[in-house]
């Protein structure tokens, strides 16, 4: 069974029948650019949305910025995705591969300062790809376009970052690693700038499992303001 992040007390699969970014490392995070990629500018994660999660939610983002399990806390802008290595686990050599989104930092907060956490201002932050091709067992369901189509170069976002999961010891292609600390966002902590639609988009989770006071912010830039309120 996949591990679980500190702060998530179960996670279940959406799907049934499926099993369950770094300078100088791996190929560069791919752009809107690249053939084959929208250059959309609307936010529809779905990809990202395919767990479930028990935790506790916190009513305000001051309460979950000063939360001891956050580390880092940041808003910037998407530069694109990156596959990352996959783990392998028990039993049976089970998969378990991850993706990187490359972020621009445009304002730091809380813990972005310690040693090991940006590349060139750059955080990577670390997700799960998702379901597995069940005829193999080994291939990832969503390609590397799907990300990118989903949530397009150039978006802002809003970060609440806490330590990457330790998944297994067995890794497959560990030069797709990056050099730097990557981190993950609490279910709550990943809330993308939907400026097409001119709306905020929760990247983990459906925007009904927001608490109100998190519904009710009008812009990323009100949210920004509501982070920067706490640093330590």
């Amino acid at each position: 069974m996949r591990q679980r992040n500190s702060f998530v007390l179960g996670v279940v699969l959406a799907a049934a029948g499926v099993i369950g970014l770094a300078t100088g490392c791996g190929g560069a995070a791919r752009t809107a650019d690249d053939a084959g990629v929208s250059t959309s500018t609307a936010v529809n994660p779905q990809a990202l949305r395919f767990k479930e999660y028990s935790y506790t939610p916190q009513q305000t983002p001051e309460a979950l910025a000063a939360a001891d399990y956050i580390k880092v806390t940041a808003v910037g802008t998407v530069e694109g995705f990156r596959e990352g290595v996959t783990y392998l686990t028990e039993p049976g050599d089970t998969p378990y591969p991850r993706v990187y989104m490359v972020v621009r930092v445009d304002r730091a907060f809380k813990g972005a300062a310690d040693p090991g956490v940006l590349a060139d201002g750059r955080l990577f932050v670390e997700f799960d790809r998702g379901p597995i091709n069940a005829r193999d067992g080994r291939t990832p369901l969503n390609s590397m376009d799907v990300f990118e189509r989903e949530v397009p170069r150039g978006t802002r976002v809003a970060l609440f970052l806490t330590d990457a999961p330790t998944i297994s010891d067995r890794v497959v292609d560990p030069q797709l690693a990056p050099r730097v600390r990557t981190l993950v966002p609490h279910p709550q902590g990943l809330v993308f700038e939907d400026r097409s639609r001119g709306r905020l988009v929760p990247g983990l989770i459906v925007p009904e499992e927001l608490p109100r006071p998190w519904r009710a912010l009008s812009s990323l830039d009100e949210l920004t303001a509501r982070m920067a309120g706490v640093r330590k």
